[in-house]
Parts: structure tokens; C-alpha cells; sequence
């Protein structure tokens, strides 16, 4: 049996991703099943509320000792379910430029730097002249749709697009469907605001520094310096302080208007991060002119504190 799992409380992207391998691997006759460790985010909720059907089983307790693991949207041992051996992962899938595949000594790699994992993943299908099914290719299409905020997102690849197009001839979804998903995503409220961060924190050790990136994408994220401002900073501080960090870094990305805001909660991680994003005067609700994902973040910090 294999296993096609992502990171801790994956988004869209890592769900899809999951479905959609386990769904190829057994059109191969290969016996698979995708699973998924933590909580599940508004996008997820979205598709899984119009497709009626969420094909992924969450996963508690251990695992079989003959069964094998296929990981997706992540190439991270830290991010991963603890029940997973590293030595029994034969396979990976992941779209960051900030790695740790040498963790994984016997899995097979496909890093590509693409918009979205589920681009990788449609690849394959279409390379080995399969057809996913309608819940799995409307699972899909969203993923890559989001990730590269409807295709404005600066990681975006003719790849993804591609991708998308053939996907779209499936699920014959419309410029609607995509609204309605941003929307959904968008409904955050001082009450939620925490469970929304928590399901997309990332953590990383990088040079013997514990650093928390929490992202969040949605509509009109200038919401972020108004009416959940005070409780976005309260938030920040107390992922800091539970989690141990010696740095911590909040960016909203504007998912209609193409555009991210940070914030930073005290000096050292206002000095580290103006370094890495090369800002002499990171303010909080700093405003760029373009989008930059975590995933872009996360090499710039790296090379900032070698």
C-alpha cells in the first residue's frame, strides 16, 4: 500500500495534490490511498462543499509496517505527520526552491519550480494519457488556480497554465467558480483569524534560527491593518512566544488587487526580514507592488543568515 500524504494541515494545493497521485497510482493498479494529518482551511471547505466529496481519509495513530509513502507540496521531514518513517518515503513531488531531499534517502525527487504542485501532478497524468476524474480535476484546477492567485502570482509558469486549460476542458468550470472560492477563503473574522494562521504558519530552522512565517491570501487584505489589526498582532505574538521563535513574520496577500502587506512584531525580525526582502524601512503595513509567496521567502532568509 502507498501513501500520498503532504505537510501538517495541508492547504488546497497539498490536498489535491494527495487525491489526485493516489487516484493516477491506482489507475496504474497501483494500491494507494491519499491521507491527510491536521486540520483542513476555508478553500478546502469550498471544494469539498461543491464537489460534495472529500476523497482523503485523515490519519491518526501509526501507520502499517509494509506500507509506503508518497509525499506532495513538501519536501520538509519538520512538516510531516511524525508517524512517517523518513527512510520508507520512496517518492516526492514539491515546487519550492527550498528543499531538504537529502533527508529522504530513498525517495525518487521531481523538484520542479512551478506555480503550483497539482501543475506537477496533472503532468502526469496527461503524460501517461490518463483522464482524472471530475472531483479529482475540479480539485486540481482549484489548486493551481489559488496558488498562483488566478495565474497573477509572479511563480507562475506557462506549465501551470497549461495545466489548468486541461483541466478546465474537464470540469468545464467558469470566472465564477474562482470568485466564489476567493470569497469563501476571504471570510475571516476576529474569531477565526487564529485558526486561519494556525492552518498556514510554517516553521523552519534555518542556520540554528526558529523562524514563523504565517501567509494568509485574500480579498482585500488592507483588512489586515484595520478591524483585525489588534487581533493579527495579539495572534503574532503569541505564535512567537508558544512556539519559540527567534523570529516571526506575518504577509497578506490582496488575492483580487495583486499585492502583499507585512508585519513584523518586534526589531530582530524587522532587521532580519528588511535584510532579506532588501526593504531599508519594513514598517508594519508595509505595502509592495507585486506578490511574493512564503515559498520565495524562505531562500532569501537562508541566504541572509549564511
Amino acid at each position: 500500500m502507498i501513501i500520498v500524504t503532504s505537510y501538517n494541515s495541508p492547504d488546497l494545493d497539498g490536498i489535491a495534490c494527495s487525491i489526485a497521485y493516489a487516484d493516477l497510482l491506482n489507475q496504474k493498479n497501483i494500491s494507494a490511498k491519499p491521507v491527510y494529518f491536521g486540520t483542513l482551511g476555508l478553500e478546502v471547505d469550498f471544494v469539498k462543499n461543491y464537489t460534495r466529496s472529500l476523497p482523503i481519509e485523515k490519519h491518526t495513530g501509526d501507520y502499517e509496517s509494509d506500507v509506503e509513502f508518497v509525499l506532495v507540496d513538501t519536501a520538509d521531514p519538520d512538516a510531516i505527520e511524525p508517524a512517517i518513517p523518513i527512510d520508507k518515503v520512496k517518492e516526492i513531488f514539491d515546487h519550492r526552491q527550498l528543499v531538504f531531499v537529502d533527508k529522504f534517502i530513498n525517495a525518487k525527487n521531481h523538484i520542479e519550480l512551478v506555480g503550483s504542485c497539482a501543475t506537477l501532478i496533472t503532468e502526469e497524468f496527461i503524460k501517461l494519457n490518463f483522464k482524472p476524474s471530475l472531483n479529482t480535476s475540479i480539485y486540481l484546477y482549484s489548486a493551481i488556480v489559488s496558488n498562483t492567485i488566478n495565474f497573477k502570482n509572479s511563480v507562475t509558469t506557462q506549465r501551470d497554465i497549461d495545466a489548468a486549460n486541461w483541466l478546465r476542458n474537464i470540469t468545464g468550470l467558469t470566472d465564477d467558480y474562482t470568485r466564489q472560492m476567493f470569497e469563501a477563503k476571504s471570510n475571516i473574522t476576529s474569531d477565526n483569524l487564529c485558526n486561519v494562521l494556525t492552518q498556514d504558519f510554517a516553521i523552519k530552522t534555518i542556520k540554528g534560527k526558529n523562524i514563523g512565517i504565517a501567509q494568509i491570501e485574500m480579498v482585500d487584505v488592507n483588512r489586515m491593518s484595520s478591524d483585525l489589526n489588534a487581533t493579527l498582532i495579539q495572534i503574532l505574538n503569541r505564535f512567537k512566544s508558544e512556539n519559540k521563535l527567534d523570529y516571526i513574520f506575518f504577509t497578506g496577500i490582496d488575492i483580487i488587487k495583486g499585492f502583499n502587506i507585512f508585519y513584523t512584531i518586534d526589531d530582530d525580525s524587522k532587521s532580519i526580514f528588511s535584510k532579506a526582502l532588501d526593504i531599508t524601512d519594513l514598517v508594519s503595513g508595509y505595502k509592495t507592488n507585486a506578490i511574493i509567496m512564503r515559498k520565495q521567502i524562505w531562500p532569501k532568509l537562508e541566504s541572509v543568515l549564511d
